[in-house]
C-alpha cells in the first residue's frame, strides 16, 4: 500500500475531528511549559541514572520518513543525537536473529521503545523500526560517554504493523501488531473495534508467533510488570487497558481508558497512560505537524495494577501542546511526548493529594 494511500485511509476512518495546527507558539501557557527544537518525540524512556530522558523522535508511522533516538537533558533543555551516530560503531557481540539484514543507519523511523537490564546487568533499548522494514531493534546503552550502540535486529513476519515494545526476562520481546498492514479492509474494521490486532512474542532461538490473550482492537502501547509475569496492554480501539499473565494469556482485569496509547511506570508504582478522547482526535490528521503542535486534547490518566482503577490527573487541550502519547516522571515534573509536531511538554507533576488512590 502506498504512502499517500495509507496515510489517507488512517485519517478518514475515525470519524470524529482534530485541531491540527503548525503555528502554536513556543510560549508557556499556565505553568504548562512546551520544549521546542525537536522532532516528534512519541516515546520516552529514563535513563537508568535517571540524569536524562531518552526520546524515540517519530519519522511516521509509514517509515516513507526516518527519524531518531535523542538524548534530552531536562537540567538545561538540552539534546543531542544517540543514534543514527556521526561515525557507525563496530560490534562483536549480536543480540537478535541471526537472519536481521543488517543495521538501520539513518533510515530508521523509531516508534515506542523500551528500556530493560539485561540478565547480564547491562542496559538494553528495544525500539519498533519502520524504516526500511518492520523490525524491534536492539541497543545497548553506555554511559560516559553516553550512547547507543546497534547490537542487532528482529524482523516481524510479512504484513506486520507495529506499535509498542517490552523486554522480557528471557531475554525476548513483546511488539503489539496494531492490524495487518496491507489489508484495508481490516484496518477499517479494526478502528471500528473488530480484534484484527495482536501482539507478537519473539523468544531467543524460536520463532516469532502470537502472544496468548493478546487479540484485540488496534493494540497500542504495552507495559509488563517488574517481575515479567504480568502484561498491561492498551487496546485503543477497545478503549481498554487489559490485565494479561504473560504465561497463559489469561484476562486477570481491565482499566475502561478511551483510546489508550502509550503507558509508562510512575515512581510509585501506578501506570500512567495517555488516552485520546474520542471528540478531538483522529490519528494522522496531525502527521503533517512538523513545527509547532498539534491541539488535539488529551489525558492522563493513572491506574493501579492490582485492582485496576484508574483516574484521570491530567488534561491539555491546544496550546502550548496537545496530541500527548506518552509521560515519564523525573523529579517534580512530567514531560510528556508527542507523535506529531516539535516539542515536549513540562508540566508541573500533581500534588499527592490529586493523585491518592
Amino acid at each position: 500500500m502506498g504512502v499517500v494511500r495509507l496515510s489517507v485511509l488512517l485519517a478518514l476512518v475515525v470519524l470524529v475531528g482534530c485541531d491540527a495546527q503548525s503555528d502554536i507558539p513556543c510560549e508557556a501557557v499556565n505553568g504548562r511549559v512546551p520544549i521546542c527544537g525537536l522532532q516528534a518525540p512519541e516515546d520516552i524512556e529514563v535513563s537508568p541514572d535517571h540524569r536524562f530522558l531518552i526520546l524515540s523522535q517519530f519519522g511516521g508511522i509509514t517509515g516513507d520518513s526516518a527519524g531518531s533516538l535523542a538524548l534530552f537533558n531536562p537540567v538545561d533543555d538540552s539534546h543531542s543525537i544517540l543514534y543514527p551516530p556521526e561515525q557507525p560503531l563496530s560490534f562483536k557481540e549480536k543480540w537478535g536473529n541471526d537472519d536481521c539484514p543488517g543495521e538501520p543507519g539513518a533510515t530508521i523511523s523509531p516508534h515506542g521503545i523500551h528500556l530493560s537490564q539485561r540478565a547480564d546487568g547491562r542496559w538494553q533499548l528495544l525500539v519498533v523500526n519502520h524504516g526500511g522494514r518492520e523490525s524491534v531493534e536492539f541497543f545497548e546503552w553506555q554511559a560516559e560517554p553516553y550512547r547507543l550502540n546497534w547490537r542487532g535486529c528482529v524482523v516481524t513476519p510479512e504484513g506486520s504493523f507495529l506499535n509498542d515494545v517490552v523486554a522480557t526476562p528471557d531475554g525476548g520481546f513483546l511488539v503489539t501488531q496494531m492490524f495487518p498492514k496491507d489489508s484495508i479492509l481490516d484496518m477499517l474494521r479494526s478502528f471500528g473495534g473488530a480484534e484484527k490486532g495482536h501482539v507478537w512474542r519473539w523468544r531467543p532461538g524460536k520463532a516469532v508467533d502470537i502472544q496468548p490473550g493478546s487479540v484485540g482492537a488496534f493494540p497500542n502501547g504495552i507495559q509488563i510488570s517488574p517481575d515479567g509475569k504480568t502484561l498491561f496492554l492498551n487496546l485503543y480501539a477497545n478503549h481498554v487497558v487489559r490485565k494479561i499473565d504473560r504465561e497463559s494469556g489469561k484476562h486477570l482485569g481491565e482499566a475502561k481508558v478511551v483510546q489508550p496509547d502509550n503507558s509508562n511506570w510512575l515512581p510509585d508504582g501506578r501506570l500512567l497512560v495517555a488516552s485520546h478522547p474520542k471528540d478531538t482526535f483522529i490519528p494522522e490528521l496531525c502527521s503533517d505537524v512538523h513545527n509547532g503542535a498539534c491541539e488535539a486534547r488529551f489525558l492522563l490518566v493513572a491506574i493501579n495494577p492490582e485492582t485496576m482503577e484508574a483516574q484521570t490527573l491530567f488534561e491539555q487541550k491546544g496550546a502550548p501542546m496537545g496530541a500527548g502519547t506518552a509521560a515519564v516522571e523525573w523529579g517534580n515534573h512530567w514531560y510528556i511526548g508527542s507523535y506529531a509536531g516539535n516539542r515536549l511538554l513540562k508540566v508541573p507533576r500533581p500534588a499527592p493529594a490529586a493523585s491518592a488512590q
